[in-house]
């Protein structure tokens, strides 16, 4: 017995046939190609295609052209917040990583580079496998203010290594 919450039945595929909104959608979401991949641009033009079409109302006295472009420019915002809060710039390591067949050089470089430091266990805990402050305090039996300047430490120590090493 499950019911259906749709109001209407939208086909966004439909609405994105007509040029004048993918010129509106295009316009609107041209300032975020510096930041989003063109998937990331697709999906939140989808989103705000689909929301639009369900919330327009024009009785509010808008066309809904302007709705669809605030629309985009909005999804465009959440997807870049989320990206740049999310995107990993971390490889999760696993045991086969160094001895397969398959050595990408710089990734076995940084975690070489990571060993020199003075307590290389926790930067491998935090970046490879994402483990909180917390949780890393709690295996090490430290305290999360240790764990964090020890951390900042090794971050400090590697980037005056890899300045130095690579010239950056």
């Amino acid at each position: 017995m499950s019911q259906t919450h749709c109001k209407k039945k939208i086909d966004v595929n439909e609405i994105l046939k007509d040029k004048d909104i993918q010129r509106i959608c295009f316009k609107a979401s041209s300032s975020f190609s510096e930041c989003l991949s063109k998937d990331e641009i697709e999906n939140c033009i989808y989103n705000a295609t689909w929301s639009a079409s369900l919330n327009y109302n024009p009785d509010r006295n808008t066309k809904f052209a302007t709705y669809l472009y605030r629309g985009v420019v909005n999804e465009c915002i959440k997807c870049k917040k989320f990206t740049k809060k999310h995107k990993a710039n971390h490889v999760p390591i696993n045991s086969n990583i160094l001895s397969s067949n398959f050595k990408p050089f710089e990734k076995i470089e940084l975690i070489e580079e990571i060993k020199t430091c003075s307590e290389p266990d926790i930067l491998i805990d935090k970046f490879f496998y994402n483990l909180t402050l917390n949780e890393i305090a709690l295996k090490k039996g430290i305290s999360k203010e240790t764990v964090r300047f020890k951390l900042k430490k090794n971050l400090d120590f590697l980037k005056n290594r890899f300045s130095k090493v690579y010239n950056i």
